[in-house]
């Protein structure tokens, strides 16, 4: 739609931004200069404790100095309402008495069409609301007295009720004057079959009223009565005043009381009664109008600001609309678009939740609420599992996949990195910890000498390993050794947590395959700091860099330059651990009479002792898996 500068500026010029905005916001009484036309708020659009959202209603603009949003009354009317600019343009000029010229907006012919289908539903929802009340509506009410809704929340949230009648809102509604062909075409009623008479659509149901964003009802939710009914619920069909795809019901309601608590953002429940329940525990929360979302509902919550909750039953619909809702919303993922989902216990939902424990317990569930790079490898995981290595490559898969789908590149890639660093530490988790042999058990002279204690071990101090630290180097400064040995990282044996971040992060952007070659110190150090390891950051910054000495072509005597010892340095920190693992397994079948078992311990005992005195020769390590040699043999 398009509109003239002479009436866009009309509007502006009459409406108040700072008027606007006040029945909105709370203005900070000590930035605020009324008489000046300066005012000062918490930004309605980010969380924050200290006022930078600035109004000049002189100016006609508003800016936060937070969150960088900006405009004039159209973008502030579009941002916390959730409307398009032709919306905002229309609720603006509704709100300065301004008449839209036909020829601006819509079709003369159209918008008269509109405005008695509007007529109609705002007609049909006084006709619910009165049935519901009247005599005939006592087994509704006492149905919905058993939910906790009393008289005040059916006024409040626009229940009704449809009488069990073939016609009795068509009947009703052409005694005012209504053609049967512009009921049908408002939803109310529709058309019989093979050319019967037209029938209404909600019959025996409690009707809950769905408005758009200004507040006029352009449509109804049903639920059945009857406990055999075919359909629970059932909503208005598509209609000129309803799609369902593009409604989310008591959008209008939640951004208000969202504007007013100052939320992270809206809750989307699975149904009217949840929502309800919501709304009545204070906190801000839509639904989509039976059918699962879409595209153009979750840009619409996202327009409204923050990050929403997606909040669902615990049973098996609840985990599909879940993963739905997180397949939708994976692509469009960005810095400034992301949710959260929280899953009611099992056998329970929303409205159970408020009338057994009230507000606090809602707000409970919500605050429980997993982001969504959890609420997306918990999914996966369950999926593929890891009990064998084609469903652990499943599940590696998976997540690459998911990550390679987000459009926003720098979230793309702290996803994947994120994805891989759980999984990488999941699978570090399931690796079987060494077991002491039992009492009693014979070994023979051969027997190896007992480990360290766990209390000794935690009373011993951490001692630095500056090779695994070389080798992490290494595989960054030189794309031979990722190249070569970007499977062994994973395996490295590394206690100290920094290095542990470096690790992982490494191994993440090794399998990207965007990232393949372009690996440095600065992009390593980009990706630990947008995963929250800002002091392993700083260590990848301050590795030293070898040079060749100043006028000479001698190469340089630092670790960089002798790339013979990575092969020694794998081996010491990936072969040699991985051997220790097959060591306490040999050793378990070897005490249980597997003559086998004991005859490839010594085998491999031997290639150990050969790896740690190759390391010791050649200096790699000064702490040369000293405090592991209780598994090898002299």
């Amino acid at each position: 739609m398009r509109f003239t500068d002479t009436l866009l500026r009309e509007v502006r010029d009459r409406v108040s931004i700072a008027d606007y905005a006040g029945k909105r916001l709370t203005w900070d009484k000590r930035k605020t200069r009324p008489s000046a036309g300066d005012f000062w708020a918490c930004c309605p659009f980010h969380q924050e404790k200290t006022s930078s959202f600035h109004v000049l209603d002189q100016k006609g603009i508003f800016n936060c100095f937070g969150c960088a949003e900006k405009g004039d009354v159209f973008g502030l009317c579009m941002k916390l309402e959730g409307l398009s600019f032709p919306e905002a343009v229309e609720r603006l000029a509704e709100y300065a008495g301004v008449p839209l010229p036909k020829d601006d907006y819509a079709d003369r012919g159209q918008d008269d069409r509109r405005k008695r289908l509007l007529s109609i539903t705002a007609r049909t929802a006084k006709l619910y609301a009165d049935a519901l009340r009247s005599s005939g509506g006592a087994d509704a009410r006492k149905y919905l007295q058993g939910r906790g809704i009393g008289a005040d929340v059916i006024e409040q949230f626009g229940i009704g009720l449809a009488p069990d009648e073939w016609t009795w809102a068509l009947d009703k509604l052409k005694l005012e004057g209504f053609t049967a062909e512009e009921i049908v075409a408002a939803g109310v009623a529709r058309e019989g079959d093979e050319g019967k008479r037209a029938i209404d659509t909600f019959r025996g149901r409690i009707t809950f009223e769905i408005h758009d964003p200004s507040g006029k009802v352009i449509g109804f939710g049903g639920r059945a009565l009857a406990k055999d009914a075919k359909a629970k619920y059932i909503n208005s069909p598509e209609s000129p005043l309803y799609s369902k795809s593009r409604v989310l019901y008591r959008l209008k309601q939640a951004r208000e009381l969202l504007a007013r608590t100052k939320a992270n953002g809206l809750v989307v429940g699975e149904g009217y009664l949840d929502v309800i329940a919501f709304e009545r525990a204070g906190i801000a929360a839509v639904a989509p109008c039976g059918t699962a979302l879409t595209e153009d509902q979750l840009q619409l919550l996202w327009r409204s600001g923050g990050e929403p909750i997606f909040c669902y039953d615990g049973d098996t619909a609840g985990r599909r609309a879940a993963d739905k809702a997180i397949d939708l919303a994976i692509p469009h993922l960005a810095p400034s678009h992301t949710l959260k989902i929280a899953y009611a216990p099992e056998g329970q939902d929303p409205d159970d939740i408020f009338r057994a424990g009230g507000a606090d317990a809602l707000n409970a569930l919500l605050e429980a609420a997993a982001p969504a790079s959890t609420a997306l490898f918990d999914r996966e995981h369950a999926r593929h599992g890891l009990a064998t290595p084609e469903a652990r490559a499943a599940l590696q898969a998976a997540l690459k996949e998911a990550a390679g789908k987000i459009a926003d590149r720098d979230t793309s890639r702290a996803y994947f990195s994120d994805l891989l660093q759980r999984y990488n530490a999941l699978i570090r988790a399931q690796r079987p910890a060494w077991t002491p042999p039992q009492p009693g058990q014979r070994w023979g002279r051969n027997a190896p000498p007992p480990g360290a204690t766990t209390e000794l071990k935690a009373q011993a101090p951490a001692r630095a390993r500056p090779a695994a630290e070389n080798f992490l180097r290494a595989a960054v400064d030189h794309p031979e050794v990722l190249a070569r040995y970007a499977d062994w990282l994973d395996r490295l044996a590394v206690a100290d947590p920094e290095l542990a971040a470096i690790r992982d992060t490494l191994v993440g952007l090794a399998d990207a395959h965007e990232a393949s070659g372009a690996i440095d110190r600065e992009v390593l150090s980009l990706h630990l700091t947008r995963s929250g390891q800002e002091r392993a950051a700083a260590r990848v910054l301050r590795w030293k860099h070898d040079a060749k000495p100043p006028g000479t072509s001698k190469p340089p005597t630092g670790y960089e330059a002798r790339p013979e010892e990575w092969a020694a340095l794998a081996s010491l920190h990936v072969v040699l651990p991985a051997i220790r693992e097959e060591l306490a397994e040999l050793k378990r079948a070897a005490a249980e009479g597997d003559d086998d078992a004991f005859a490839r311990f010594q085998a491999l005992n031997k290639e150990a002792l050969a790896i740690e005195i190759r390391a010791r020769e050649a200096k790699l390590d000064d702490d040369v898996q000293q405090d592991d040699a209780g598994d090898l043999v002299a």
